[in-house]
């Protein structure tokens, strides 16, 4: 009897062993924190003036004034302010507009990324950079 204690109290020591043997994992990587990374930039407003070029893959391309009233966080400060926006190869929906002769006072909305670090590392010499991915500029609405 004392034999069939000892090996069944042996075996679960076993089993209960292995497992915790294979969950051991090798320690995460160090975080790279201070290394620019891309996060949401989204405004949105009204057109003050802009004209866009069709590309030949389906694209524009072209800058856009607008003058933003609703942002993201990461976007913030350039609310309330007329902001020149490039795009580059950016998909847009213009809702029967012209690209090359865009109506102002028009309704748009931008969506691309911006670089940033994380707000403990120096941010000295760092220049943010935006890069608008998608466009939807909206007629004026009708009164």
């Amino acid at each position: 009897m004392m034999k069939k204690f000892l090996i069944g109290t042996a075996l679960a020591a076993m089993i209960l062993a292995v497992p915790g043997a294979s969950l051991a994992k090798a320690p995460p990587p160090k975080a790279q924190k201070c290394q620019p990374h891309a996060v949401a930039y989204i405004v949105s407003g009204t057109l003050v003036s802009g004209s866009l070029t069709a590309n030949s893959n389906g694209t524009y391309s072209g800058s856009l004034t607008v003058h933003v009233i609703k942002t993201n966080d990461h976007a913030k400060a350039a609310k309330g302010l007329d902001d020149v926006y490039t795009l580059a190869n950016a998909k847009a929906k213009l809702h029967g507009e012209s690209p090359t002769a865009l109506t102002a006072n028009s309704r748009v909305n931008l969506n691309g990324t911006i670089t940033t670090r994380a707000k403990k590392c120096s941010q000295s010499g760092f220049t943010p950079t935006i890069t608008i991915k998608k466009a939807d500029i909206k007629p004026p609405k009708k009164h």
